[in-house]
């Protein structure tokens, strides 16, 4: 049995992180502008300088010095990774982060993509005839070889197979006469879901061959309308914490998020301007380790994200070419074992490691005299929370490392800084007056409370978070 290493919640991670993402993102050091030392949200992060020997943009430049103009960017669109099981040692964890990254570049009709940590070939230039593609945008790829493309302008999406260095034409996928074909993703069950976006159908495949319309036409909840970006997760996935089979599709201009079953399923939908932005013109989606979504947002310039359930959790980034900025994000992929976030944008490429923030952080001495605590999580998070005095000296770890999942919390502690007894009644904590009747009230003075945060990805060795709040009690 081959031995992993272990973090904290039990999940495996590599030992090492190497430069995972290699040569796809033009291995070359590169310096970036300084932030205004205000914006630095942490939802995503930035990957360590070994890891990525500095580099965390890829721009048209540095991709024309490395292909040596055989391609310019232009109009890029998808992106996929993934983990190839032909490049795996069973032997050795030390290349385990090590992935194959597909980026459609539509304008030039390729796919340019990695052989190795330090090549990249492309897919497209030589091609004649049916190999041939034309305005391609979504892609797709499985660990065990299999890439899927959408290709638009020849209303197909053609499947494609890597062994191990090289793409190679299987077939060229019709079904029953795609129109306009934008999105594919492919779940570890093999089931292949592609956006027939002429047609206003959501489409499921097995074998290349079409099993299921998931959705037809409309502009209700539960049926699509123009749909483009697509993603699905499976309970065969071998990273996933929730074992659920799903889809989630982009529709209704880039104005629509909704989630489906296998089967056809309604299972829940959000509109743009539910959390915010209502001029959103929503691209490409991703599903992460958790199920949690990822859209990016082409004009907003930003990541969207949203629990399993479609609930709101964060939008990350704004207009800009600095730090955690975005100019017109397209595709976004997630590699979930390790949480290594790729997004595709107009003239660039960026690669995060998956963080956590907090907001809407509040300490309170309440009107029964106890301490009330709220606080907001993008991310699952392990949790420390500490009680300072007014020198900042700790008085009591409340919390170390506690997992936390995504999402509002309320923490509510006695004045021995214990943490009250609850009840929980509809998916949130009660306080009866029994449970809590005897326990100590908080003694008068000033405090401090200190939370601290790390995410549960391969960040949290190198990224935490710390945020202080003062509080009186009287």
């Amino acid at each position: 049995m081959r031995k992993r290493t272990q973090i904290p919640d039990g999940r495996p991670h590599a030992r090492r992180y190497r430069h995972g993402v290699g040569a796809w993102l033009v291995v070359l050091p590169l310096l970036f502008p300084p932030g205004d030392g205000k914006y630095d949200p942490t939802t995503l992060v930035f990957p360590t300088f070994l890891h990525t020997y500095g580099v965390r943009k890829a721009t048209k430049f540095h991709l024309f010095l490395y292909v040596q103009n055989r391609v310019k960017v232009k109009n890029p669109q998808g992106i996929a990774a993934t983990r190839l099981d032909s490049w795996d040692d069973p032997d050795s964890e030390k290349d385990d982060d090590e992935i194959t990254i597909y980026g459609v570049n539509s304008g030039e009709n390729v796919i340019i993509y990695n052989t190795s940590m330090t090549t990249i070939d492309i897919y497209g230039l030589n091609e004649r005839g049916v190999r041939r593609l034309n305005a391609p945008h979504g892609i797709t790829a499985a660990p065990w070889g299999d890439v899927y493309v959408a290709d638009t302008g020849n209303n197909r999406v053609v499947h494609l197979y890597n062994p191990a260095k090289k793409l190679q034409y299987v077939r060229a996928i019709h079904g029953d006469g795609l129109l306009q074909p934008v999105g594919v993703a492919i779940a570890g069950d093999s089931s292949l879901y592609v956006t027939d976006t002429g047609h206003s159908r959501l489409l499921l495949f097995r074998q290349d061959t079409l099993t299921r319309v998931i959705a037809g036409p409309g502009k209700e909840d539960g049926r699509v309308w123009k749909p483009t970006g697509v993603a699905a997760t499976s309970a065969r996935d071998r990273w996933t914490f929730y074992r659920e089979d799903f889809v989630v599709v982009v529709d209704r201009n880039g104005k629509r998020i909704q989630k489906f079953l296998p089967d056809g399923t309604f299972a829940g939908a959000v509109h743009s301007r539910d959390f915010g932005y209502p001029n959103a013109d929503l691209q490409y989606v991703a599903i992460d380790f958790y199920n949690q979504i990822w859209v990016t947002d082409k004009t907003n310039h930003c990541i969207h994200k949203f629990d399993k359930n479609l609930r709101y959790l964060d939008s990350f980034g704004r207009k800009g070419k600095g730090d955690k900025e975005f100019v017109e994000p397209r595709g976004i992929t997630i590699y979930k074992r390790f949480g290594q976030v790729l997004i595709a944008e107009k003239e660039a490429a960026q690669y995060y490691w998956i963080g956590t923030d907090v907001k809407q952080f509040t300490a309170v001495a309440d009107s029964q005299n106890f301490l009330t605590i709220r606080y907001f999580l993008t991310e699952p998070s392990f949790v420390t929370l500490e009680i300072l005095d007014d020198k900042k000296k700790p008085l009591a770890t409340v919390l170390k490392k506690a997992r936390r999942p995504a999402g509002q919390h309320v923490e509510r502690l006695a004045g021995n800084w214990h943490l009250l007894p609850y009840r929980v009644v509809d998916g949130e904590k009660r306080y009866p007056a029994e449970m809590i009747r005897g326990y100590p009230k908080l003694l008068p003075g000033t405090y401090q409370v200190r939370l601290t945060i790390t995410a549960t990805y391969s960040s949290y060795k190198y990224f935490k978070k710390t945020v202080t709040k003062p509080f009186v009690a009287r």
